[in-house]
């Protein structure tokens, strides 16, 4: 009888015991279910971002090696243009005049071509019909990172119909800054815009078919001193805003005689008359808050002597303005030359140039107006008298490489009948 209420007992202290320990039970199944869960949704977001990663470096991976690729590419075309096909490390060779190919490598001789044929017709004096324009031959060589030399050959028919062949330009360069250009040789004087922005292959670059009167060149007659010998400096000078450059020049011009005999050279190889050096000395201001205005002035100095006449001295005082675009382009130069002589007096001549423009795609019409007085008894420029008119027309660029040009000239001469005439060119450069 105990012994059943013993078992009793304790049944019924077992069951109060689970029943204290079941919500314990409870508390820690729903805990681990909810760490589980929890956990569960952590690993799935891990997992996700982790495989949106994986596909963003797989992507960036994929541009890089598109990029290496194509640079390579690039690379490889650019080594084929300039460098030599074997690049091997070999013994540097021997440069001497028996390999010329070797020094044009090493110098990085480059060349471009100049040309321009012409159809004339009208009251020039000259034959009417087709004419072969100048072909020029540019060369470049870089001797070293800061010397280089440049070359300017030009061919053309002489009024006797004959080709001649001259070297225009020869310059021995050294610019170690901007500061400081130095130039030795044969080159086109600092006087003025034009003749330094476009030379004897610039019948494609410049919107006409010719120069400006004032700007002729001084072998065809022109009044200012187109080439000298001698030295150039030109550079930057540290002004800030306005933009300074300078162009200080020294040596010998053309021979007074020019324009006397058409057929020869006067441009002389050494000397000038039998006389002193001539001096150049301007100025140029590109301001930088206009940046398509230039403006700047020249002062010429030279000793002249003509043919059985007794020395003068010439001074030139040459000013210009610009203002150039891409699309737009208003030029205007003058200049002042004075002849003086204690025994005859001085004599000035005046000249002067505006030319506008305005581009349209590859269509670019241009007007130009040319005015050039000398007087009667100037004992230098004998043939050029006064000479002023409009000329206009109408450009059209083919290709990069291919203009079209129409122009019509009018000029009134003093004495002479005036001169009209229509041109059509084709210029190109290669």
């Amino acid at each position: 009888m105990r012994s059943a209420k013993s078992t009793v007992h304790a049944s019924g202290l077992a069951v109060v015991v689970l029943l204290f320990l079941l919500p314990a039970f409870n508390a820690v199944g729903e805990a681990q279910s909810q760490a589980s869960a929890d956990t569960d949704q952590v690993d799935v977001a891990t997992v996700r971002s982790m495989l949106k990663r994986i596909a963003e470096l797989e992507a960036e991976v994929k541009d890089l090696k598109a990029a290496k690729t194509q640079q390579a590419a690039g690379d490889s075309a650019v080594t084929k243009r300039v460098q030599p096909q074997d690049v091997s490390p070999a013994p540097s060779p021997d440069v001497t005049a028996s390999n010329p190919q070797i020094l044009e490598e090493r110098r990085g001789m480059q060349f471009r071509g100049f040309g321009d044929v012409d159809l004339q017709a009208g009251e020039s004096g000259q034959t009417n019909g087709f004419q072969l324009g100048i072909f020029n031959l540019l060369m470049t060589s870089r001797l070293s990172e800061n010397v280089g030399f440049l070359g300017e050959l030009v061919m053309d028919v002489g009024s006797n119909g004959m080709f001649r062949v001259e070297p225009e330009r020869a310059l021995l360069m050294y610019r170690p800054k901007d500061y400081f250009h130095a130039s030795l040789g044969r080159y086109h004087t600092g006087i003025g815009y034009y003749n330094n922005a476009y030379h004897h292959g610039a019948a494609f670059l410049q919107t006409a078919t010719g120069r400006p009167l004032l700007f002729s060149f001084d072998d065809q007659g022109g009044v200012l001193p187109i080439h000298k010998i001698g030295l150039s400096l030109t550079g930057r000078i540290p002004s800030g805003v306005l933009g300074l450059n300078y162009i200080a020049e020294m040596g010998y011009g053309p021979s007074s005689h020019a324009g006397m005999d058409m057929n020869s050279n006067p441009i002389m190889t050494v000397t000038e008359d039998h006389n002193g050096r001539a001096f150049n000395l301007g100025f140029i201001a590109k301001p930088l808050p206009w940046h398509p205005v230039q403006f700047g002035f020249d002062v010429y100095h030279a000793d002249r002597t003509p043919m059985g006449m007794p020395s003068f001295a010439e001074n030139i005082y040459a000013g210009h303005f610009l203002y150039l675009t891409p699309s737009f382009e208003f030029l205007n130069e003058a200049a002042l030359i004075r002849h003086s002589s204690a025994m005859m007096g001085t004599f000035n001549t005046l000249g002067f140039y505006s030319q506008l423009s305005r581009k349209w795609h590859a269509w670019r019409p241009f007007v130009r107006y040319n005015y050039l007085n000398a007087p009667e008894m100037e004992p230098i420029f004998t043939t050029t008298g006064r000479q002023s008119g409009p000329a206009g027309g109408l450009r059209y660029d083919v290709r990069e490489s291919v203009a079209l040009k129409l122009q019509f000239d009018h000029l009134d001469r003093r004495g002479l009948s005036a001169v009209n005439i229509v041109t059509m060119q084709t210029s190109f450069v290669f």
